[in-house]
């Protein structure tokens, strides 16, 4: 029959060692295939570096008054709030941790200007107000000193109020 596996059959048995072996080798070969392409890959980018991309992209994403919306993350048209916006940013940049940083100094800023968070900034401001906190929060990742008195030394201590 043509089609019965005999020509795939071998002679002799197949030994335990040599199978062991066989895997082995294949088992390192993949191995060293993984670890050459970790290697490879640049090293990541600093946090602060990440903070001001994320932002960065985050308030272009509403830097247009018909691109920003207040009382939902986003609407149907693909108007975003300033935390939806951020959100997108962070996950389109995949820095979920730039994102988390972004998000707490956008809050602190929020917060320094008598808002109980960045939603209820986003949500009871003008669009100005808006831009000008993205804008500090740019400047302060930058290392710049703002109108806030706020630097970037200050933003990463720990425990640190921005005032």
């Amino acid at each position: 029959m043509p089609f019965d596996g005999a020509e795939f059959l071998r002679d002799e048995p197949v030994s335990r060692a040599s199978n062991r072996g066989a895997w082995h080798s294949r088992f390192a070969a993949k191995l060293g295939r993984i670890l050459q392409a970790r290697l490879r890959r640049s090293a990541p980018e600093p946090i602060d570096a990440a903070v001001l991309r994320v932002l960065e992209e985050a308030r272009g994403l509403i830097e247009q008054r018909e691109d920003w919306t207040q009382g939902t993350l986003e609407t149907i048209r693909g108007e975003r709030c300033a935390l939806g916006a951020l959100r997108l940013a962070a996950g389109f940049l995949n820095y979920p941790l730039a994102g988390r940083v972004a998000h707490a100094l956008l809050t602190a800023i929020a917060i320094d200007r008598g808002f109980a968070s960045i939603e209820a900034l986003n949500d009871r401001s003008r669009h100005g107000t808006v831009m000008s906190v993205f804008d500090t929060a740019i400047a302060v990742t930058n290392g710049r000193r703002t109108d806030d008195g706020l630097r970037a030394a200050d933003s990463h201590a720990p425990g640190r109020r921005f005032m």
